[in-house]
């Protein structure tokens, strides 16, 4: 996976489905994926949430329905694309700013230097909040993040990095809850204080609005992070695809689509088995883990021809990176839009660049992420 990430989704579509894992089952082919996912009273999101901790709920993902369905009808019209599209001018503006200042330099660590911050600016703009906060926000996030990875056995923190995660993560949660109460007495121009001025059956108290908050921080930027970087890691080692996006960046929408195919930052969703079920004629008793497996669903060459190459010019592209069914991601526009500008602008002003010789970049998966550790691009200087 680190190394050679195509092979390893190859092997995983090779196995017989539903695939044994060491804590439950893998479902791998588009089909299967799209069943589980389909069904949430069967497949449930809550129960494969409960063993997260985060001591907030995370409003809508961790619920099923109805409850999942009372938050989704509130949020979505926050997240629509004439909304996000409203943050274009201003995000294009800081996508410019960070790629101006890597071509200053004639290189970057693609990771740190720009898919990091970005999404962080993004989600700050979305809030209202200040660019200045960003960097402390990132160290809370990444805190709060390792934390669950280290609840979860994927990554081993000492007792003295885990105080201090700990501390990092309730500097995170004072943050939000100032923020939130700032809003609720002074409303800005923002979605956050348009979603706290609801009322009715529909107000939020302020552990939802936390729950809401924390959603946006812990599933929202990692993975637009990932994608970018997975993204950009492809168009370095396929110069052809990246001409493709010089000489034609109308194409920039489509390339989007095809490498969150080929690369989900999130490459399955758990799912636990409410009720005794059955996956491909094998029998599921309930109580179940199931992971559904998107990276591989996206290579159904039934579906796509060619599954493994990377092709700009598909007529069509209906993946499963941002999920199927009620749980689709909230925040799908606005990663769209956050991928896109970006492209955008780094070829427009980086048509050339390279992976910096002497590295090998490698892939990390934890958290149930994938995405670059680093990634150090050299650019030719003029």
């Amino acid at each position: 996976m680190a190394e050679r990430r195509d092979d390893a989704w190859r092997m995983l579509m090779a196995r017989p489905e539903p695939a044994p894992m060491d804590n439950g089952l893998a479902v791998t082919s588009l089909a299967a994926v799209k069943a589980v996912l389909k069904e949430p009273n069967r497949f449930s999101a809550k129960k494969a949430f409960d063993a997260v901790e985060t001591g907030y709920p995370l409003i809508p993902l961790a619920f099923d329905p109805p409850e999942q369905t009372h938050y989704r009808r509130i949020l979505q019209p926050f997240f629509g694309p004439r909304r996000i599209r409203a943050l274009e001018e201003s995000l294009r503006a800081q996508a410019i700013d960070l790629v101006e200042a890597v071509k200053a330099r004639g290189g970057c660590d693609f990771v740190a230097d720009i898919a990091v911050p970005f999404p962080a600016q993004a989600l700050l703009t979305l809030l209202g909040l200040p660019l200045a906060d960003r960097d402390r926000f990132i160290e809370s996030k990444n805190a709060a993040l390792e934390l669950t990875a280290d609840a979860a056995g994927e990554l081993t923190l000492t007792d003295e990095e885990r105080a201090a995660r700990v501390e990092q993560t309730m500097a995170l949660g004072n943050y939000l809850g100032e923020l939130i109460q700032t809003r609720r007495a002074q409303p800005g121009d923002d979605i956050l204080s348009e979603i706290l001025a609801i009322d009715g059956d529909d107000h939020l108290s302020d552990t939802e609005a936390m729950g809401v908050c924390l959603m946006l921080v812990l599933a929202g930027l990692e993975t637009v992070t990932d994608a970018l970087s997975l993204a950009m890691e492809r168009l370095a080692t396929h110069p052809g695809r990246r001409r493709e996006l010089v000489e034609d960046p109308s194409l920039v929408p489509a390339a989007v689509e095809e490498l969150l195919r080929l690369d989900p930052p999130a490459p399955f969703l758990p799912r636990v088995t409410t009720e005794d079920v059955e996956i491909a004629g094998c029998p599921v008793p309930a109580g179940t883990l199931v992971n559904t497996h998107l990276t591989t669903a996206n290579r159904d060459e039934t579906c796509w021809p060619r599954p493994h190459d990377i092709d700009f010019h598909r007529p069509d592209n209906p993946h499963t990176s941002f999920g199927v069914g009620v749980h689709r991601c909230l925040g799908t526009h606005l990663a769209r839009l956050e991928m896109q500008l970006l492209f955008e602008e780094w070829h427009r002003r980086i048509p050339e660049y390279a992976i910096a010789e002497g590295t090998s970049p490698r892939a990390r998966l934890v958290r149930a992420n994938i995405g670059m550790e680093s990634l150090r691009l050299t650019i030719p200087t003029a």
